[in-house]
């Protein structure tokens, strides 16, 4: 797992204790460094609550001997995680449903809402305030997990990491496919084989709303947590009214938003590719299991369309017209006949300063 540091707010509220408690745990199973943030300009909160949240937060996080800094910001609670976010290049960031200052859900203009937006790293959704039905089960650890895919190659990446959290957690994994059944049956096939050999990974091909059925296996399942990519299945660009919009709004169990758009290098381990920041420019990079990275561009040789890293074949796929490169550019299938053009890397590490 690639966490390595960790944010999370608190005001000191049962909730916020909350999710304290499961960034704690997901921080001493990655051995990840956690960032506990409180915001004084949160409604109703002094700058002593504050400190006391703080305090009660370095606490656990110490009794459970991870490396902790206890923060206070005197801006808004969403920008505080925000902006430590990126002070601390920081890998995800933990947020219960219930935001802080006593936001009743997780709603249009709350502190999780606002933060699963404008995210610069994974987003982890913690069920502070219960579904319906039932009371909050804030894990981890988790024990059963859902994801969805439609075969894309951001949809592979949130794979990917819930396959990770699996194996980090000995859960077993569902993966779910919503649209043609033929073609579901198959992507669910080609992405499973990308779990783990302990990961026990059951696959179902459903028909309908992808939100809805995606929810409704998570609640049949008894799973605790559900994991979507932050472009929604069907190359929905954007957070708002995508998928993953629908999933966290509704999903009665913890939900994690994996960032597969707008990332850094720093982003990507061995064996990973992926369209990142670097330099403030979009680039295909891969890097191989020594470490070396492959930088191109990501414009397609033959229409200019952006190609997508293929996990399961280690490729770089064309999704207009069906143009296949090979990790270090070169063509594997037309109808394009000259490779990526080759901007750096090949031997090289690459910087990871570019912004997410």
């Amino acid at each position: 797992m690639a966490y390595r540091t960790i944010v999370v707010g608190t005001d000191g509220s049962p909730t916020a204790a909350l999710a304290v408690g499961a960034a704690a745990r997901l921080a001493r199973r990655c051995r990840a460094r956690l960032v506990a943030i409180s915001a004084v300009r949160a409604e109703g909160f002094s700058e002593r609550a504050a400190r006391e949240a703080l305090a009660g937060a370095a606490e656990e996080a110490r009794a459970a001997r991870i490396e902790v800094a206890a923060e206070l910001d005197r801006s808004s609670p969403a920008e505080a995680l925000l902006d430590a976010a990126l002070r601390h290049e920081a890998d995800a960031i933990v947020v219960g449903n219930r935001g802080m200052g006593g936001a009743p859900r997780f709603r249009l203009g709350t502190v999780p809402d606002r933060v699963a937006h404008e995210a610069p790293c994974d987003l982890l959704i913690v069920d502070t305030a219960g579904g319906p039905g039932g009371p909050p089960r804030p894990g981890p650890p988790y024990r059963r997990v859902v994801v969805g895919t439609d075969g894309s190659p951001t949809a592979t990446e949130a794979a990917q990491r819930a396959f990770d959290l699996a194996a980090l957690f000995g859960a077993s994994a569902v993966l779910v496919h919503v649209g043609d059944p033929v073609l579901g049956a198959i992507r669910l096939e080609r992405t499973a084989a990308l779990a783990p050999d302990e990961v026990e990974v059951a696959r179902l091909a459903l028909e309908g709303d992808p939100a809805e059925r995606i929810c409704e296996v998570a609640e049949r399942e008894e799973a605790d947590l559900v994991v979507v990519g932050n472009r929604g299945m069907a190359g929905v660009r954007r957070f708002l009214g995508s998928v993953p919009n629908k999933v966290a709004h509704h999903a009665a169990t913890d939900v994690l938003v994996v960032k597969t758009v707008d990332r850094t290098a720093a982003d990507l381990g061995p064996g990973r590719g992926g369209i990142v920041n670097v330099g403030g420019r979009p680039l295909a990079v891969y890097i191989d299991a020594e470490g070396r990275s492959y930088e191109l561009s990501p414009r397609c040789t033959h229409m200019g369309c952006t190609v997508g890293w293929n996990a399961v074949d280690l490729t770089w796929d064309c999704p207009c017209h069906g143009s296949r490169f090979r990790h270090d550019g070169s063509v594997l299938r037309g109808p394009a006949t000259r490779p990526l053009e080759r901007l750096g890397g090949g031997g090289r590490s690459i910087g990871t300063g570019g912004s997410g």
